[in-house]
């Protein structure tokens, strides 16, 4: 098992808090490809979580296609501004070099 620490945005970190977000999404970093279910995410140094499952994408696009747009952004934005949000964070030139990596997780302490 390891401890994967993550920094996010104060807003989603609540959305952790309230456990309305359950899924986090991220470029596939060489250092973040080795995460597996069972190892912990501690989020800004603060929220300890237990990863549930993992799954690689292409694209942003592809993600919020099969993926649970609530679990991901619980404000719910369109399918369009939720691209537009995860560009905002990642160039796409990061996201076509590296794919991207889908992060379920409930919180330690949490029921499944």
């Amino acid at each position: 098992m390891k401890v994967y620490r993550l920094r996010i945005r104060d807003e989603y970190l609540e959305m952790i808090r309230s456990g309305k977000k359950r899924i986090e999404v991220r470029v596939a970093y060489p250092q973040l490809r080795g995460i597996k279910p069972g190892d912990k995410i501690l989020f800004n140094n603060s929220i300890p979580a237990v990863v549930t499952g993992v799954k690689r994408y292409e694209t942003f696009r592809q993600v919020l296609r099969e993926e649970p747009m609530e679990k991901i952004f619980p404000d719910e934005p369109s399918f369009e501004r939720a691209v537009k949000r995860f560009h905002g964070m990642y160039p796409k030139w990061k996201e076509n070099r590296y794919g991207v990596m889908v992060i379920r997780f409930k919180l330690v302490g949490e029921g499944r």
